[in-house]
């Protein structure tokens, strides 16, 4: 299981491990429902990995908007578990957690105690 906070943006977070080539390194990801790809990793992150690019993919945004990014075979640790995912290498600041990282997991936020849990999904 994963536990995170509610940050005071209305932010669910929750920790990362990015397997970057010469080392580990754990962030802070925002778990974002709106997005449906695996993760989103700024590109300052991403030039200091490893990661094998796979091209560009095109991607809408909330507000309709179209850009174009890279994307790269990344590996993470998330939930004790060593994964290969791909990633977008996005401008924002945030790393995001989309919800394809999240299949066949339950997700459960807790605005009024400001608490994040992701835990398997026993269907």
């Amino acid at each position: 299981m994963l536990r995170g906070r509610v940050n005071k943006y209305g932010e669910p977070l929750v920790h990362i491990t990015l397997d970057i080539g010469r080392e580990r390194r754990k962030h802070v990801a925002v778990i974002d429902t709106g997005f449906n790809g695996y993760l989103s990793v700024p590109k300052p992150v991403i030039q200091q990995s490893d990661w094998e690019w796979l091209g560009f993919e095109d991607y809408e945004l909330a507000s309709g908007g179209v850009v174009r990014e890279r994307v790269y075979r990344g590996r993470i640790i998330f939930d004790r578990k060593r994964l290969e995912v791909y990633v977008v290498a996005t401008d924002s600041t945030d790393i995001l957690i989309g919800t394809r990282l999240l299949q066949k997991k339950r997700l459960l936020i807790d605005f009024g105690r400001d608490e994040v849990r992701i835990t398997d999904s026993h269907r």
